[in-house]
């Protein structure tokens, strides 16, 4: 940092770059999202994240929220400081998850990238298309090393 406070730019690129980690796991944006409203049972938030709607005529398979896959989440940003875990005190115990203030403050900023994909879906589609053909091409490549290889 500079001494009036502002970053410079190989700071901020370390930041950025540390930062992409700490969001690392590939559902930490929905559990962000799904408890800014309001704390949430874990059976609850995995089904809040279970019931997407296919919206607005999309073709590609929505994804699905695995029980284990929540529980990796929640427990990465538990021991990084952005969700509390409150037990109850009575029979049947039940956990309330409730997002910290600094994830709190991550929503502020995630919300928005949310709104600037809904304005420029074409490049999404246009990354879907690029990792589709990717992944034909990988699989065809398997399939024609293993022909070969008998």
């Amino acid at each position: 940092m500079t001494l009036d406070g502002e970053l410079s730019d190989p700071d901020r690129r370390i930041l950025l770059h540390d930062l992409r980690l700490t969001l690392a796991p590939e559902w930490l944006p929905d559990v962000l999202v799904a408890l800014s409203r309001e704390p949430m049972s874990y059976t609850g938030l995995l089904g809040t994240l279970r019931s997407y709607e296919v919206a607005r005529g999309r073709r590609w398979a929505q994804p699905v929220m695995r029980d284990s896959v929540l529980h990796r989440t929640l427990r990465w940003m538990q021991d990084r400081g952005l969700v509390e875990r409150d037990r109850g005190q009575e029979w049947p115990f039940t956990a309330v998850y409730r997002l910290t203030p600094p994830a709190m403050d991550l929503v502020g900023l995630v919300l928005p990238m949310a709104e600037w994909a809904a304005a420029h879906e074409d490049l999404l589609e246009l990354d879907r298309r690029i990792w589709a053909e990717r992944r034909r091409r990988r699989k065809n490549s398997r399939k024609a090393h293993r022909s070969r290889s008998r």
